[in-house]
């Protein structure tokens, strides 16, 4: 198994949506405009989803740039990289360091899988978090660990674990109970915590961006966005963010479409009856990918929508960049006028 089953349990609840409903509902379009065929065939079946990368059955990784051109060894999977080296963690296997130039790799000393990672720039640390909610720096130059935390037990979390990032000097580590925590880069002592999400099952940060002067998070069950003086919420059931000129785009789980602005102020909503979200790209128009196998285009006024047939049903892995949808082992781009 290459995720535990709190993990894969997530995938199942996406997938089949309705689970727990004496009744299951389906999203019907009044109106069909038109046919998306796949463009062509990956090298592989998709093994493996994080949270902007897709990891290929034979080692081939797909990051947000596309299809790179380095393979992983065998049995592991892409978390992170800097540009030149790949952090990857694999079931029952070491985490490591590697260069896909060289080939080779370095043993990352820490007790479990890693599940999201940051390199720092200008050191050779990473910040890491990994199963079981322990998160700090690591030195991969030295082979030690600079600072290590432990954070309350999570026992389920949603496949989306959001990657730490950079905020000026600063580290953020969003965790598996719903926190992001504010690290020095330095030092690694703990600045700040910022509660996201409450939820009691699948809290964990899914979401991490910086958006004009906004800091923006999210769980599944919550999205907050910070600002130098003040902290806005807005609880609701999300499938997917999309951050589009300013704009916050919410895709809910019960099928509606939300445009907020970067205060969360809900600006305009449309409800596509029934629609079950797995995921969204940005061009002309905003594309929403739906489970039972269509794309819905819509403008960014979430003023008209034309839905489009693709050959498939969403039931295996799913990954989407900025221009190109792949699931299982297709493709298809976004061709821009």
């Amino acid at each position: 198994m290459i995720r535990r089953l709190g993990y894969l349990l997530v995938l199942g609840l996406l997938l089949l949506g309705g689970a727990g409903c004496s009744e299951k509902n389906y999203f019907e379009p009044e109106k069909i405009d038109g046919t998306v065929r796949y463009d062509g065939e990956l090298p592989a079946p998709i093994a493996e989803v994080g949270y902007r990368s897709a990891t290929l059955e034979n080692g081939d990784v797909i990051t947000m740039k596309g299809l790179q051109t380095y393979r992983l060894p065998e049995g592991y999977r892409y978390i992170a990289d800097d540009g030149e080296l790949v952090v990857a963690a694999g079931d029952c296997k070491p985490n490591i360091i590697y260069n896909p130039k060289t080939k080779e790799s370095r043993k990352i000393d820490l007790p479990r899988r890693l599940l999201a990672a940051l390199f720092v720039p200008g050191t050779e640390t990473i910040a890491f978090l990994i199963e079981g909610n322990s998160f700090g720096i690591y030195d991969y130059e030295k082979g030690r660990v600079v600072a290590k935390y432990e954070s309350d037990v999570a026992l389920t979390a949603d496949i989306r674990i959001a990657s730490p990032m950079m905020l000026e000097n600063l580290i953020l580590i969003p965790t598996l109970d719903g926190k992001l925590v504010i690290l020095n880069r330095e030092s690694g002592t703990k600045v700040r915590e910022i509660i996201v999400g409450k939820g009691e099952e699948f809290n964990n940060v899914i979401y991490l961006d910086v958006i004009g002067e906004r800091l923006v998070a999210a769980t599944p069950h919550r999205i907050i966005s910070v600002s130098p003086r003040v902290m806005d919420a807005l609880d609701m059931e999300i499938s997917d963010l999309l951050f589009v000129e300013g704009a916050i785009y919410i895709l809910s789980k019960e099928g509606t479409v939300y445009r907020c602005d970067t205060e969360l102020k809900i600006q305009k909503s449309r409800k596509f009856p029934f629609a079950h979200f797995v995921g969204a790209i940005f061009g002309e128009f905003i594309y929403l990918i739906e489970r039972e196998g269509y794309v819905i285009a819509t403008d960014k006024d979430l003023s008209g929508a034309n839905v489009f047939e693709i050959p498939d049903r969403i039931e295996n892995w799913f990954f989407a960049t900025n221009d190109t949808l792949y699931y299982d082992r297709y493709y298809f781009k976004l061709h821009q006028e």
